[in-house]
Formats: structure tokens, C-alpha cells, sequence
């Protein structure tokens, strides 16, 4: 039957030989110890900049500016000009010498400065939410060291049981031997395979030593090999589930950061008025050119411009916004559609996983039986020890198939709802 995860706050403690640690908090370690997660204050920082020099764009700009040229020839005119008395001729200078500080002032620029500042905070919010999606894919690697970790421990149990079964038949047997009734070598086989369940707990526990270390280094934490694993709880679930992943947050946030770029577009077609001045020193004087001497001058206004046809140029950049952001909504829906079609194979293998747990007890159940019998016959001599050895070995690989199963299908859960956002 299918089953649905429902999250448990459990606190975290240090870690100790008796350390426990509970899924979701391996999931946080994890992202927060990842190189990634400190790009959300930088990208902060390089938006706060960014919107600050945008704000001071509008301040006057002043410069200074100076300039010394020297020409072959001036104007010539064709005719006698009226010239004041005692002048005869008009006589330019070949050069001329000129600096000015001028001031540049943007009284209204038909709202292109607010326009700028509001795609900047669009695209924060887009690449902030992108950096959470890269964070998200974290929990997947999580999730199978865990489990990996959890089914290693399983299989240990179970050889550990298998061993403590075969010991005690050593011992059983012993007795027997002193009575002439078993032979040395059916204790023998019994003990290479004592010996044989040993090495298999040993690379058990290697592969669980190597994926404690995965892990650690993962969430940045000192895990051991006895850190206990806290799953959060089964409960039944419902007969759907909602998509709560990052990447929808991160569709819509592209999507309004393409669709703030409509008020750039309005902006650019509205009228733009500015002041300003200019004042320095030339020689000759620029706005008086009979002034030859070094000469102070001045010159100052207001300048409007307002672009009336752009040729059809604002209404091509909008249908462009409008193509993109249906673009965003195609792959939003792809995604979902994608993550949609999983829930009938994750459900199937869950029920699949149910009933081969129960095949699992009833196989046990049968195995048990059978190895109480041949355990019977070996004792009397009917059966040799590799029998007892061969049903010993069945009885614990179908207990082995059932843990399994069960954590197959808790590890299945978990993977539903990562998929699905839900954890």
C-alpha cells in the first residue's frame, strides 16, 4: 500500500559514539556546507552595487575638458565686411586654446532609471532562486549514502545473527563429536563457514566506513560508522501529491524578470528632458570670435528629446518578451510533466515492494522450519554439515531479502517525495 513521508523536527546533538542525526538535517548540512551556497550573499552585494550605481546615474555629471589645436588657414571671405573703424582687415588666429567644466543634469528620464532598477531586482530574485536549485540536487546524493549506509547495516545484522546460529551449533555438535556420533569434518565446514560470515561483516563494514566518509565530507560533519540515522515517520498518503519543487519558483521569477523588461521598452519612447552648463577660458574667445585675448565665457540650457517613431522597434520587443516568457511557461510545464509521469512507477514499486515484504516473512517462515529439521537430522547424523550450512545460508538471505525490501521501500518513499518537493 502506498505510504507517505511525514517530516518530524528532531533535534541534533553532537556527535558522540551514540550520535544521532535526522535525514532532513543531513539534507540542510549538506547544502550549507556546499561551496554554492555562498553565492547568494555575493549575488546580493553585486545587486546592491549595481542598484546604487544606477541611483547616482542620476546625479549631475560635471566634467572638465581642455583643448589646445593649431589650424594651417582661417575663414576668408569672399566680400569686404563692415569693419570697426581703424580695422582693416579681419585677422584670426591660427590657434586656439580652450577649457571648460561642464555639467550634464537628467531632470526626467521618462522613467528608465526606475525600469533599470526594477529588472536588476528581477533578476536577483531569479539568480538567488537558481542557486537554490543547484543546492535542491544535494538531496539525492544524501539520500543514497543513507540508505546505503542503513542497508550495509542490515546485511551485517543478519550475518551476525547467521554466525551466533552456526556457533551454537559448533557447540551442539561438539558434544556429539565426544559421542561418536558426528565426524570432525562436519565441524570443521561449520567453522570455515563461521569464518567465511566473518570476512562478508568485515567488507560490510568497510563499505560502510567508505560511505560514512562520503557522507561526512558532504555535510561537513564527523560522522562515525555508529552515527545513528533518524528516518522521519510512514504514514499513509494521499492519493496525490503536489509539486513543490524550486524550479517552479525559479520559472516564475525568469518570467517576471523578462516581462520587468516592458517598462525599459515604455521608457525608451518617453520624453527625456535634461539641463546644461558649460564654463571656462578660451583664446580666442568661442563665442565671440573678434575677442582673440584669453576670455571667460559661459553658456547654459535645457535640451529635449522624445524619440515620436521608432519604426515599429518598441512593438518587436515586446512580442520578443512575450516569446520568451512563453518559452519559460513551455519548460515550467515540461518539468512538471516530466515529474508527473514518475508518480505511477513510484507507487507501482511501492505496492511491489509490500507484497514481496510479505512473500519475504512467509519464505522465512518456511526456511525456519526446514533448518530446524535438517539442524535435528545433523545432530543424529542423517545430515551433513554442509546441508545444515546450505539451509542455514537460505534462512538468512530471505531474512536478509525481507530488511532489505522494507528499507528498499522506505528509500523509494523518500525518493517520491524528493522528487516531488516534498522534502
Amino acid at each position: 500500500m502506498p505510504l507517505f513521508l511525514a517530516l518530524a523536527a528532531v533535534p541534533f546533538f553532537g556527535f558522540t559514539q551514540t550520535a544521532k542525526i535526522s535525514l532532513a538535517d543531513c539534507h540542510e548540512k549538506a547544502q550549507a556546507h556546499y561551496p554554492l551556497y555562498g553565492q547568494t550573499a555575493l549575488l546580493e552585494q553585486a545587486n546592491a552595487v549595481q542598484l546604487e550605481r544606477i541611483r547616482k546615474e542620476r546625479l549631475p555629471e560635471i566634467s572638465w575638458n581642455a583643448q589646445a589645436s593649431l589650424q594651417s588657414e582661417v575663414v576668408e571671405f569672399p566680400f569686404q565686411l563692415p569693419l570697426p573703424p581703424g580695422e582693416s582687415a579681419l585677422d584670426l588666429p591660427l590657434y586656439r586654446i580652450q577649457t571648460t567644466a561642464d555639467l550634464q543634469y537628467t531632470i526626467y528620464d521618462g522613467g528608465l532609471s526606475e525600469a533599470r532598477q526594477k529588472i536588476e531586482t528581477a533578476q536577483l530574485a531569479a539568480d538567488r532562486q537558481q542557486v537554490q536549485v543547484e543546492l535542491d540536487k544535494l538531496k539525492p546524493q544524501v539520500n543514497q549514502l543513507v540508505f546505503g549506509i542503513l542497508m550495509q547495516r542490515e546485511r551485517i545484522e543478519i550475518l551476525r545473527t547467521s554466525q551466533a546460529t552456526i556457533e551454537n551449533k559448533v557447540e551442539t555438535l561438539e558434544a556429539g563429536l565426544r559421542h561418536g556420533v558426528v565426524l570432525p569434518a562436519d565441524i570443521d565446514k561449520l567453522r570455515v563457514e563461521i569464518l567465511r560470515l566473518e570476512s562478508e561483516i568485515e567488507q560490510a563494514q568497510g563499505t560502510i566506513r567508505g560511505l560514512t566518509a562520503s557522507l561526512s565530507e558532504l555535510t561537513g560533519e564527523p560522522l562515525t560508522a555508529e552515527t545513528e540515522f533518524l528516518l522521519p515517520d510512514m504514514q499513509p498518503a494521499p492519493a496525490t501529491l503536489d509539486i513543490n519543487r524550486p524550479e517552479l519558483a525559479l520559472f516564475n521569477y525568469q518570467r517576471e524578470s523578462i516581462l520587468a523588461r516592458e517598462d525599459m521598452i515604455a521608457a525608451a519612447r518617453k520624453p527625456k528632458v535634461g539641463a546644461f552648463l558649460q564654463a571656462g577660458f578660451g583664446a580666442p574667445n568661442p563665442l565671440n570670435f573678434f575677442d582673440e585675448s584669453l576670455s571667460p565665457f559661459a553658456m547654459g540650457g535645457v535640451k529635449f528629446s522624445w524619440k515620436i517613431f521608432d519604426w515599429g522597434q518598441s512593438d518587436r520587443d515586446r512580442q520578443l518578451l512575450t516569446l520568451k516568457s512563453r518559452l519559460v511557461d513551455q519548460q515550467r510545464e515540461t518539468f512538471e510533466a516530466n515529474i508527473e509521469r514518475m508518480d505511477g512507477k513510484y507507487r507501482e514499486d511501492i505496492a511491489t515492494l509490500e507484497k514481496l515484504m510479505q512473500r519475504d516473512e512467509e519464505i522465512a517462515r518456511l526456511q525456519e522450519s526446514i533448518l530446524a529439521q535438517v539442524s535435528s537430522q545433523l545432530e543424529q547424523g542423517v545430515a551433513t554439515s554442509t546441508d545444515y550450512i546450505t539451509q542455514s545460508n537460505a534462512l538468512s538471505q530471505a531474512r536478509l531479502n525481507r530488511q532489505l525490501h522494507e528499507l528498499q521501500q522506505q528509500q523509494i518513499i523518500i525518493e517520491y517525495l524528493t522528487l516531488k518537493g516534498q522534502l
